[in-house]
């Protein structure tokens, strides 16, 4: 017993001493993004077993030794390690990881999870649209985000662009989607006043290589939080922050030539075949009217041919003297970087454009500045401030006599360019090559887009944010037709001078608050409110009669004319915004938005715009945590109702008085006042050209929509499914009044449209290995549109081809419906409807063809290996309709003495041939003829885009003082596959609300070869 004493003290001495040693310490977790406490963190004594987790408030205590090491790690965060000192209280702030942060979608006033997200979002980054030629980022859109639908009216560049999101749903009023960069609805209208058959794009002031990010929110629950102008999408875009770290400078180039896809001669007869055709239909007429074509007419006279040697008739190319080579070089310049206190970008873009007629020309020059300072822990302040200045040359193109391709295809081929004399000849029209050579036309564009915000976070998850932001636009468009065009030559010259300053400000105040309650409840409120105000004024002078050609400002001109005018809108919200979910299984959105706007009538100003979505994170589940394969698994609905404001006038509710006479309320022109003046003699006078209508509201826009989301295989195949109902009703229509009002319409809620669809969208890495990774992005899209109720039908479009019915979807064609060509005479066969007899007022259809596409989408494959890359991207529309509008001028049978488009080959020529283009005879070509077989099936496959590049190696780039350099060579448009016949099966002759899928002259898409470098310092 004795000898065992010793041990006994000795075992408890060493006891004391480790317990002197080891101390009970304290601390919290907080996330870094929100500050918030974070519970379920595992905390354990490195290199022991000892651990523990924090609580719901983020808490943990543990016991460990001094010099110890703490580890704390949680799932999507990156694990910290902490030594243990002399303090026995800690915070350990846990930063999440890249991959993580990359979960992180921006959605309307601030950001989500993408695995917590309910609506239906699409995201396209600036990975996926970088080095590609395009003037506005809009246009990048195409193809890459299921239910969004891009078509380029022309192929001039910085035109206008048709967007749709999951269909169209005005007639009147706008179906383009509202844009927001950082946090600022910008104006995404055409503001120019000369439109030249293709309005201008305000979206291409942007300098798309600033852009970060874009997402496209599609559903009521993911719109509803913009209200009354979410009814058609919204498309927010971020753009490039600077980031912590040293200064990084950044510096890319490309340039390149363009020219059409498709040559515009292969679609024109030459001098000899014209005259042969013509003497064809001639003969044909004469034997129709007379039996035979020895038989001499009623003055006795024999039959005698046009042309008496079509084989010697000259050949003139009205084409390459109205194309170009089109140049084209974009320089962007950027420095970022900061520390913890502020983070800056500030960016420098040129951009030059020419298009493949002359003489088109795009130029846009862009700054920015982003800056984030973070005053103290408690106050963040920050702006965002894009100023850019462009100009456009630019001729009239397509659906107009003066439009250079038009008439291009209009003049036939055996007649000479110039006179005897040196001057144009115009037998008909304005010449193609005068409007080419003598347009001047200029168009000069200032845009400042910025905001200044200030975050204060009150409490932990507690922050408010107040924003104020501008949007401002000046525009100048200089135009003189000189004497050597027909407009300007019989006046001694015309000019045309306009400004237009359009200023928009918004004020915003949000207040939001997170919080975690019991470790697993996530409640994100948000509350908000906003202030909006739009002044638009406009002057403009016109003059005539100058000196000489070399005098262009209306200052000399003998006779001068000029007109102003302002307006203005403004808008007042209040909105909120809740989401929850349960440990991240249990999902829930609610919106709530109301909106007063000054355009609508005393009775309706405000309205309401709810949205609520439900989400169920199924692989969240236990029984899901053995089934490997499935790395996500989501299913989503939603429904709310969303609103449309746009496209219709300031005063639309208001009784009108004007200084003009009539308009399209009153009688006269095609807006109100559009009459004419109301000055008797030399007496001024005003009188009343607008009916009121104080219970004028919104457009109104219901849409269910249920999702899923697929995750497999580790997230290296992700399935996105969605179907959509859409219904709108209260649509802003012109419904006629008796005429007794003194009017003839009136502006009011009358009229339904639904559009209904799913989307398909597959992202897939099937290779990912250290020296070679292939990556796949594919999205099919169907959206079928229909008019439900209208007052009456519309029809709209030159000779009445375009009409809106119920019954039929929007951009139908109404038309003579051919069913086929008799093989025995060669006369075409008409639908007749029920009396056997073709009457050409009466039997005139809707056929069932539209410009709508059943399918829709987009296919990228991505390829690296080593240090090379390869990027192709194939763009494709199936079953779009397109009205070939040039065939109705240019298959004209004899009928007119225009050129004959190459169809017109085709024709029948003896019994027994089969085709749908009809013998040459007058019965045949009537201008009265709207015949179907002028609606052609538009569906394609285009590689959009293509690239190819190489990345120096970093042991290279070192060495030389730079930190990384890639060059490549890129194409866009590179092939189309398409049955058209056209120039192109995207372009429309104006794109607009109601008529699409229309060609008549139109500049086609270019395809364009480029090479470029880009470096980082």
């Amino acid at each position: 017993m004795r000898a065992k004493l010793p041990w006994l003290l000795l075992l408890l001495l060493m006891t004391t001493v480790v317990k002197a040693q080891t101390s009970s310490i304290s601390g919290v977790v907080v996330a870094k993004e929100d500050n918030l406490p974070m519970p379920g963190v595992t905390i354990r004594v490195s290199g022991t077993s000892t651990g523990t987790q924090t609580d719901v408030d983020g808490k943990f205590k543990i016991d460990v030794s001094q010099g110890a090491k703490l580890v704390a790690s949680f799932i999507g965060y990156t694990t910290q390690e902490i030594p243990v000192t002399s303090q026995t209280n800690y915070k350990i702030t846990l930063v999440a990881e890249a991959k993580a942060l990359q979960e992180l979608v921006v959605v309307g006033y601030g950001e989500q999870n993408r695995r917590t997200v309910t609506g239906a979002i699409s995201s396209v980054s600036a990975e996926q649209i970088k080095n590609i030629p395009s003037p506005s980022p809009d246009q990048l859109l195409q193809g890459r985000s299921p239910g969004v639908q891009v078509s380029a009216g022309s192929g001039e560049p910085g035109s206008a662009i048709m967007v749709r999101v999951r269909g169209a749903t005005s007639i009147n009023a706008s179906s383009e989607p509202l844009y927001v960069i950082d946090g600022v609805p910008i104006v995404s209208q055409n503001l120019a006043r000369s439109t030249f058959g293709q309005p201008s794009n305000p979206l291409a002031d942007l300098n798309p290589s600033d852009i970060e990010s874009m997402e496209i929110l599609k559903d009521a629950s993911a719109t509803a939080i913009y209200g009354a102008r979410a009814a058609n999408g919204v498309i927010l875009i971020t753009t490039k922050r600077g980031k912590a770290g040293k200064p990084t400078i950044s510096i890319s180039s490309y340039v390149g030539t363009s020219k059409a896809w498709k040559d515009p001669n292969d679609l024109r007869v030459d001098g000899p075949t014209f005259e042969r055709l013509q003497n064809e239909a001639s003969a044909n007429n004469w034997v129709d009217t007379y039996g035979s074509l020895t038989a001499l007419n009623p003055s006795g006279a024999a039959y005698r041919a046009p042309y008496a040697n079509p084989d010697g008739a000259i050949n003139t190319n009205w084409i390459d003297p109205i194309m170009q080579r089109g140049a084209l070089y974009n320089i962007d310049a950027s420095v970022s970087g900061g520390n913890e206190k502020i983070k800056y970008l500030v960016s420098g873009n040129t951009f030059k454009q020419e298009g493949i007629m002359k003489p088109t020309l795009f130029d846009r020059k862009t700054f920015r500045t982003n800056l984030d300072f973070n005053a103290s822990d408690a106050i963040k302040l920050g702006t965002s401030i894009f100023y850019s200045t462009s100009k456009r040359n630019r001729i009239q193109n397509g659906n107009n006599i003066n439009s250079a391709l038009a008439n291009a295809f209009f003049y036939p081929s055996n007649i000479p360019i110039y006179n005897a004399d040196g001057t144009y000849n115009r037998p008909v029209w304005e010449s193609p090559v005068a409007i080419v050579n003598e347009t001047d036309y200029l168009m000069n564009t200032d845009r400042i887009i910025g905001n200044v915000y200030g975050d204060w976070k009150i409490a932990n998850g507690l922050v408010f944010r107040t924003n104020w932001s501008l949007d401002n636009n000046y525009i100048s468009e200089n135009q003189y037709s000189n004497t050597n065009l027909t407009a300007g030559a019989g006046v001694g010259g015309t000019a045309t001078n306009s400004v237009v300053r359009d200023f928009n400000w918004i004020n915003e105040n949000v207040l939001t608050y997170q919080t975690r309650i019991a470790g697993k409840h996530n409640l994100n409120i948000l509350i908000g409110n906003t202030l909006q105000k739009n002044v638009s004024n406009s002057t403009s002078a016109t003059g005539s009669g100058f000196p000489s050609n070399s005098f262009r400002t209306i200052a000399a001109a003998a006779v001068k004319n000029s007109t102003a005018d302002e307006t203005a809108w403004g808008i007042s919200s209040f909105f909120g915004r809740v989401n929850y979910d349960f440990a991240k299984k249990y999902l829930f959105t609610g919106n709530l938005r109301y909106d007063g706007s000054s355009r609508f009538g005393a009775n309706n100003r405000w309205g309401m715009f709810p949205s609520a979505s439900v989400g169920w994170a199924v692989s969240e589940e236990n029984f899901m945590k053995n089934v490997k394969a499935i790395s996500e698994l989501k299913v989503r609905a939603s429904y709310g109702v969303t609103g449309n404001q746009g496209g219709i006038g300031n005063f639309a509710s208001l009784g009108l008085w004007g200084g003009q006479r009539g308009g399209l309320r009153g009688g006269g022109g095609v807006t109100p006042g559009a009459g004419g003046s109301a000055a008797y003699a030399d007496y001024p006078g005003f009188n009343p050209i607008q009916l009121a209508n104080p219970d004028l509201k919104w457009e109104t826009t219901a849409q269910l929509d249920f999702g899923v989301d697929v995750g497999l295989f580790h997230d290296k195949l992700n399935v996105t499914f969605d179907y959509y109902n859409k219904q709108t009703k209260d649509m802003l229509l012109e419904v006629p009044v008796p005429r007794s009002t003194g009017y003839s319409t009136l502006l009011q809620n009358y009229g339904e449209m639904e559009n209904k669809g799913f989307e398909i969208g597959i992202n897939a890495s099937p290779v990912q290995t250290e020296k070679f990774s292939w990556n796949i992005a594919f999205n099919l899209s169907r959206n079928k549109n229909l008019v439900k109720k209208l007052a009456a039908p519309i029809t709209l479009f030159s000779r009445e081809y375009v009409r809106i019915e119920e019954g039929y979807p929007l951009f139908s064609f109404y038309v003579h419906e051919q069913l086929g060509v008799d093989e025995q005479t060669g006369d075409i066969i008409w639908n007749t409807g029920n009396d056997e007899v073709f009457n050409v007022n009466t039997d005139r259809f809707l056929t069932g063809q539209n410009a709508w596409p059943d399918f829709q989408g987009g296919l990228t494959n991505t390829f690296n290996y080593k240090g090379f890359d390869l990027m192709a991207f194939i763009q494709y529309s199936y079953g779009n309709d397109v009205f070939n509008y040039n065939r109705y001028f240019f298959e004209h049978g004899g009928e007119r003495t225009t050129g004959y488009s190459a169809q017109q080959l085709d024709r029948w020529q003896q019994p027994g041939d089969k085709t749908d283009i009809p013998r040459l005879a007058r019965k045949n070509y009537d201008t009265n003829f709207r015949p179907s077989r002028h609606i052609e099936d538009a569906s394609y496959l285009r590689l959009k885009n293509i690239s190819l590049g190489y990345a120096v190696p970093k042991s290279l780039t070192s060495k030389i003082g730079i930190g990384s350099l890639r060059v490549y060579v890129s194409g866009q448009n590179v092939l189309t596959f398409t049955k058209y016949t056209g120039l192109d099966p995207e372009v429309s002759v104006s794109p607009s609300e109601t008529i699409q899928g229309i060609d008549q002259g139109v500049m086609p898409q270019p395809r364009v070869w480029m090479g470029g470098i880009n470096l980082t310092f």
